[in-house]
């Protein structure tokens, strides 16, 4: 069973985004997506959960007039690829996985861009505000006589200049490519015979979530399937080391063929 895609970081970064839009615009930056992204997102969240219940239609009647305005949205096509998935359309949801990366790319590029304006501004403002400082101390104004509400006005200022660092400096990527995706994408591979891809996606799944259960269950599931027992054994021990549970049927079976198995191959790494 797919899980539900894990989308609430993403879907955080950009409602926050709204914070920074309106100095971002003023540069005259094209920051419509994020704001159109935004104003679908009550709908979209809508959609996930009739996809959820297995009502389709319903989810594709939300979805179409989502598309309509933003051709390309990530989370629409990855639901479209749910979808097409349990419609066995395996080619179909891989097509819409495809527009989601390129859309996650393309989201991510213009994110960096506008992060990186903010900073040098950001740090123009700061600059500007501590040479003023210094400029009032260089002169022998003195903080507290009648300049004070100066001083603590541009004190302020420079406080909350520096306080802002925090979210712009963050180096976490909030569009990049949302583990249940590889995961969606190693499943349709694995339906369509192409096993080997199947397999990568499943490592790469876990690379972006190390407890994602149905990922360990599926890699291990296809090492045994494709006769790599010795490796089906070293991953079941690092789930269990993880704390993943393993489907008991398939825990037994892993561990009687590795069994069974000469003891030099028993302990093959990748």
């Amino acid at each position: 069973m797919l899980l539900p895609p894990r989308r609430s970081f993403i879907l955080t970064c950009l409602i926050a985004g709204a914070v920074v839009l309106p100095m971002a615009a003023a540069q005259g930056s094209d920051i419509s997506i994020f704001q159109r992204y935004m104003a679908l997102s009550t709908r979209m969240d809508q959609a996930g959960r009739e996809v959820a219940a297995r009502r389709f239609e319903a989810a594709k009647r939300l979805l179409d007039p989502c598309l309509a305005l933003v051709p390309d949205h990530f989370e629409g096509h990855f639901l479209l690829a749910r979808i097409a998935y349990e419609g066995r359309d395996y080619a179909g949801a891989l097509a819409h996985l495809e527009i989601s990366e390129r859309s996650l790319a393309e989201l991510d590029r213009r994110y960096r861009e506008e992060i990186a304006d903010l900073k040098a501004q950001g740090e123009a403002e700061e600059q500007a505000m501590r040479s003023s400082l210094d400029n009032l101390y260089a002169r022998g104004v003195d903080p507290n006589g009648c300049s004070a509400v100066l001083f603590t006005t541009k004190q302020n200022a420079l406080e909350f200049l520096e306080s802002k660092k925090g979210n712009l400096y963050q180096r976490e990527n909030p569009f990049g490519v949302p583990a249940d995706y590889r995961f969606l994408r190693g499943n349709c591979l694995y339906r369509l015979g192409r096993r080997a891809e199947a397999m990568a996606q499943y490592r790469l799944t876990l690379q972006t979530d190390p407890t994602h259960p149905n990922a360990w269950n599926n890699l291990i599931s296809l090492q045994w399937e494709t006769g790599d027992h010795a490796q089906a054994r070293v991953d079941l021990g690092r789930a269990e080391a993880a704390h993943i549970a393993i489907r008991p049927e398939l825990k037994q079976a892993v561990l009687a063929a590795a069994a069974q198995a000469p003891a030099t191959q028993v302990h093959k790494t990748e």
